[in-house]
């Protein structure tokens, strides 16, 4: 009887340890698996930085819209009240012909008025007077043509021309390069809004990985050296996480400076 107490004392003595084991490590793996959701949860709302910009539902304005409100930068407008200046000049030199021609013309009106007196040893003294009224206009022209000037009188015209397309193309030329850089940072920001979501994932599996493994460590179950491994992969996807958020948010950024179109600005606002 006293050999039958003991045989029992000794199976509870060995299999009380085991099922308390595989509960607590049934806990741990539970515990390990939401923890990984939450992560997951966090990295995929899109939320960046304290501009609170939800990049999951992000959409940036139509690619024509930025190129219109690009030829309104002040920029652009130099360049055009240049070519304003230009063909106004041309204007000029076509009005130049008319420097030859001199047309004047006068008018005059007056009263005209005289006094007079007279005297002498057999006549008193006396005095009279009279007036008239006059008038007097006078028109003219002439006609002074200088030969250097006559002679270069239509490569004037054709120098302003020249002059207004120089600069009609030199806005072009500058629009075109505003266009395509902001066409380089619109694909740039819509290919990173697509890397985002990938490294979102990334970084919450490798999180994840990291709070399991560290886990597995304290339990005496890996060395730490696969621990420093993990964690560095671990660091190595949430930092490229934030370098694509960074860009994105200096793309964007850039791209209303470069266009005057209010993008995260207005989201902002409306946020607020």
């Amino acid at each position: 009887m006293k050999k039958n107490i003991c045989f029992i004392y000794f199976m509870l003595f060995i299999m009380f340890p085991i099922q308390a084991r595989v509960l607590t490590d049934s806990l741990t793996v539970n515990t390990n698996e939401e923890t990984e959701e939450s992560i997951t949860a966090g990295f995929l709302d899109g939320k960046i930085g304290p501009m609170g910009i939800d990049y999951s539902s992000f959409k940036l304005p139509p690619l024509g819209t930025l190129f219109e409100n690009a030829a309104q930068t002040p920029s652009i407008q130099l360049l055009e009240k240049e070519r304003q200046l230009a063909k106004k000049l041309l204007n000029k030199e076509k009005r130049k012909f008319l420097e030859f021609f001199r047309v004047h013309g006068n008018y005059s009106y007056g009263n005209t008025t005289s006094t007079s007196t007279s005297t002498d040893i057999s006549t008193p003294l006396y005095s009279f007077a009279s007036g008239y009224e006059s008038s007097y206009w006078n028109v003219g022209a002439s006609v002074n043509i200088g030969l250097e000037s006559l002679m270069d009188l239509k490569g004037k015209i054709n120098r302003g021309r020249l002059e207004v397309e120089k600069a009609e193309i030199k806005k072009e030329v500058e629009l075109d390069k505003l266009k395509q850089q902001i066409a380089s940072i619109y694909v740039r920001i819509t290919n990173n809004l697509i890397a985002l979501k990938t490294a979102a994932e990334y970084a919450a599996s490798y999180r994840g990985a990291g709070l399991m493994t560290e886990q597995r460590f304290r339990n005496n179950q890996i060395d730490i050296k696969e621990l420093a491994d993990v964690r560095r992969l671990e660091n190595d996807a949430i930092g490229t996480y934030q370098e694509i958020q960074a860009q994105i948010s200096t793309d964007i950024i850039m791209l209303e400076i470069l266009t005057h179109t209010p993008i995260i600005t207005q989201l902002t606002i409306d946020n607020q």
